[in-house]
Order: structure tokens, then sequence, then C-alpha cells
């Protein structure tokens, strides 16, 4: 459980971390696959030999994992806006893409969103990440089910 919480926490922060710093939007597409990897890769390790533990432990894992793709969102969302707002040629940026009409926003109404924005998709990745942690551990146990039971 520990070999694969620390492997889907490095995975999940590096693609969060990069993924944020492009765009401050929610980091969905991904989050599925790294919950149930991190699952299943947490019971192919521990090898469980109850459903209940096979489910308890990839759940944890998928919570670490979790835990580490917030964090690394949140860090991101921080350093995203900071290089906006202090970007001083992104109003005549924005109007030579045409998007004009978001070129006067105000810093502190940019900070507002994006912050609270990206700290509801994170806490969602979190909540999604460790379900499919523990449905991860519920597929590696269905399909290497030990003889015995």
């Amino acid at each position: 459980m520990i070999k694969a919480s620390i492997i889907g926490a490095i995975v999940g922060f590096v693609y969060v971390m990069s993924l944020t710093l492009l765009s401050p939007f929610c980091t969905l597409c991904f989050t599925p696959l790294l919950g149930l990897g991190a699952g299943y890769l947490a019971a192919q390790l521990d090898r469980p030999t109850s459903q209940n533990r096979s489910v308890y432990r990839s759940g944890i894992a998928g919570g670490i994992t979790g835990v580490s793709v917030t964090v690394g969102q949140l860090l991101a969302t921080v350093v995203n806006a900071i290089l906006v707002t202090n970007f001083e040629q992104l109003p005549a940026l924005m109007q030579d893409v045409g998007l004009s009409e978001f070129a006067a926003i105000d810093n502190a109404q940019y900070w507002q969103t994006t912050v609270i924005g990206n700290s509801v998709c994170g806490g969602f990745n979190l909540l999604l990440i460790t379900g499919l942690g523990a449905v991860g551990g519920l597929l590696w146990f269905q399909r290497h089910q030990p003889a015995d039971e």
C-alpha cells in the first residue's frame, strides 16, 4: 500500500502541477485512471486475502494519492494566479486573441475565481480518487481471488 501510495502521489502531483500551470481549470480527465491505478497497484503489491481488506487498503492508497493531487492542484493554482496577475501584457494579448471582454478582469476577482474553483475541483478529485482507489482494489480482488475462498 505504501509503495502504491507513493507512486500514485508522485504521478498525480506531477500531472496536476503541469496541467494546472497551463490552465487553472479542473483536472478531472485523468483522475479516474489515477484512482483506479493506485487502488489496483496497492492490491497487487499487498496481495490481500479478503475483499474487505483489499478495498480498505486500496481506498487508503487512493486517498493518499488524492491528497497529493489536491495539494499539487492548489499550489499550481496559486503559481498560475501569480503569473497571470503579474503579466502586464495580458490585456493586450487577450484582445489580440479575441477575448477582449475578459481583458478587464480585476486581479482580486481572478484570484477569487481560480482559488475557489480549483478548491472545489480539488475536493471533488480527492473524493473521486479515493473512491475509485477502493474500486481498483475490488477489481483486483475479483480478478485474483485466492483459491481457498
